[in-house]
């Protein structure tokens, strides 16, 4: 048999809807489309750059912040304004269509995760992706996350920092 064998992607088979891959010029152009974005930041954020680079994307783009974990204090301890929820249950929020956001001023229409767990976002991307279809979602993190709509693509740190770098002007 001259059958060729494919070795297993879970990129490629997660699923019929795959992420896009996105630079930092289409991740910006699908923040100026939201009209109420959102900004997960996870706990794998706590030194520099990382951390001042996604201080100042929020601060540039106007985006409200949902720190999961222990990312909180440190936000907090920045001076940077954040509402706190676990991952699971900010998930379960923004699968509610009802739900009137962090803000109060209705539910979210883009959501940006960055700092996340990879195991914990793909479950909740998964879970936004099946049950949140009012919701596009976005990571900007340095693994693609093949559950989101679109995804910065593997890469390394220096990459990673110039992409970021990137999504603090328009």
């Amino acid at each position: 048999m001259n059958e060729r064998v494919i070795p297993w992607q879970p990129t490629v088979i997660a699923g019929p809807k795959q992420a896009l891959l996105v630079t930092p010029e289409t991740a910006k152009m699908m923040l100026k489309k939201s009209k109420r974005p959102l900004f997960v930041v996870g706990p794998l954020l706590k030194e520099d750059p990382i951390l001042s680079l996604t201080k100042d994307i929020a601060e540039h783009w106007e985006l409200p912040i949902v720190t999961t974990g222990d990312a909180y204090k440190t936000f907090k301890d920045l001076g940077v304004d954040s509402t706190h929820y676990g991952v699971v249950e900010i998930v379960n929020l923004l699968k509610d269509p009802d739900w009137k956001g962090v803000k109060g001023e209705g539910q979210h229409d883009l959501v940006m995760f960055i700092g996340c767990i990879y195991y914990i976002a793909s479950q909740g991307l998964s879970t936004l992706k099946h049950f949140a279809p009012h919701l596009k979602t976005l990571t900007i993190c340095k693994f693609f996350h093949s559950n989101a709509d679109a995804s910065f693509p593997n890469m390394k740190d220096e990459e990673w920092l110039k992409y970021l770098e990137k999504m603090k002007s328009d």
